[in-house]
């Protein structure tokens, strides 16, 4: 993508940053870019409702998703998305290698056939960077965090408002330092959910 392309994207986030020309750094640049692909577009949620605006940001961001009327298809092609007219529901969204941040997550709300997510070597989630999650509470059966460096023991405790998970997989988290404690904390306070916890 052009330096000229992104021009738009980063109006509403910075209006006086000059993109074409100029020499700020690229991971400035892109950093606006991250915000910018991340935030709700209100205009865009009242068009076209919670589920293709959430499709549209999860692969803006470099993600995929599934819809629960096509569940063996990833959708990762923003253009061959159904058109603005068709109605879908999201069942998985699949952030792997993307750059979503906690921003982003908002989109959840109001999708209410997400069961699955994957969130994998996703580096812009930081701190409390899941909360965003508990928009899905009702619906989500199966979670995996895994090669997200800058995620910490307490920001994964969130995990545990998520009562109906059945399913979580956690690994290659090298920034938290007991996972024997985090697993011991959201076993208690998930049962029923089966559980596989690796910090490689």
């Amino acid at each position: 993508m052009s330096k000229c392309l992104i021009q738009g994207a980063l109006n509403n986030v910075h209006k006086n940053y000059v993109v074409c020309g100029g020499s700020p750094s690229v991971r400035k640049i892109w950093g606006y870019v991250a915000v910018a692909f991340n935030q709700v577009d209100a205009d865009r949620l009242a068009k076209v409702g919670p589920n293709r605006l959430c499709a549209e940001w999860v692969i803006k961001n470099g993600g995929g998703v599934r819809l629960t009327d096509s569940p063996s298809k990833l959708w990762k092609d923003y253009n061959l998305l159904p058109s603005e007219n068709s109605k879908f529901h999201i069942k998985v969204v699949d952030a792997s290698n993307s750059s979503v941040m906690k921003i982003g997550l908002e989109h959840f709300k109001g999708c209410t056939k997400i069961d699955t997510v994957i969130f994998h070597n996703c580096k812009h989630l930081e701190g409390d960077g899941l909360i965003g999650l508990t928009h899905l509470r009702d619906s989500l059966t199966s979670l995996q965090i895994s090669g997200c460096y800058n995620m910490y023991d307490d920001d994964l405790q969130v995990i545990g408002e998520l009562s109906n998970l059945k399913q979580l997989i956690i690994f290659d988290m090298s920034y938290v330092k007991n996972m024997d404690q985090v697993a011991a904390n959201l076993k208690s306070r998930l049962p029923n959910c089966e559980m596989l916890f690796n910090k490689q």
